[in-house]
């Protein structure tokens, strides 16, 4: 089976969370301009796009983005529609009956938007306090959302303080419901408390 790529694309100018940097792209040498070659100049938040949180990111002096256990971001995985319209709630995730080291990506009203180009949305759906503290209490090692944000610093705290891999802005329109085979590597970007990464999944 073909792999599908859930990654949202970086683009000059995309939404990226209020009080971190934009995003800018641009063309430093160009064919257009005479040059032997095009080179292009990209600044932006590590927190941009689909990107992986470290616990740096919450917790002060805490590991970086080049000490996360890759092999949380490996493997098989599930994706579980959420149908509640503003929280991944206790109610939702209990019957998925999560088990020790499986990860979990959860596709909610989000991904019905290709939120990229749009203004940045605060009302987006996110994990609530109870449900990150069962997933961190059953011994899931990955959990994904299809937004810039997990939810709010306790949110973070509940799963990073604890070794849970968060991947944050995935792109999972059109993603159904199921198992699959997941692929996603971050950036190595040493001291960083998060970094882009490339997402795939192929169903199992």
């Amino acid at each position: 089976m073909p792999y599908l790529d859930i990654t949202t694309p970086i683009t000059d100018r995309m939404v990226h969370w209020p009080d971190n940097a934009p995003v800018n792209i641009r063309r430093t040498r160009s064919f257009d301009f005479g040059d032997p070659a095009n080179v292009t100049e990209i600044s932006m938040s590590v927190h941009t796009g689909t990107h992986v949180d470290a616990p740096r990111h919450f917790i002060k002096d805490g590991p970086d983005v080049t000490t996360l256990d890759l092999t949380t971001l490996l493997g098989p995985c599930r994706v579980a529609r959420v149908y509640d319209p503003k929280l991944i709630t206790l109610a939702e995730v209990e019957p998925l009956d999560p088990q020790p080291g499986q990860r979990l990506l959860f596709r909610t009203r989000n991904s019905d938007a290709d939120w990229g180009p749009l203004p940045f949305t605060p009302d987006f759906v996110r994990l609530d306090l109870p449900a990150a503290q069962f997933l961190q209490q059953r011994g899931v090692v990955c959990v994904g959302v299809d937004y810039l944000s997990v939810g709010g610093g306790d949110t973070h705290h509940a799963l990073l303080d604890h070794g849970v891999t968060i991947i944050e802005g995935l792109r999972l329109g059109g993603v159904e419901s199921g198992d699959y085979e997941l692929i996603c590597l971050p950036l190595k970007i040493v001291g960083a408390d998060g970094a882009p990464c490339r997402a795939l999944l192929r169903p199992l």
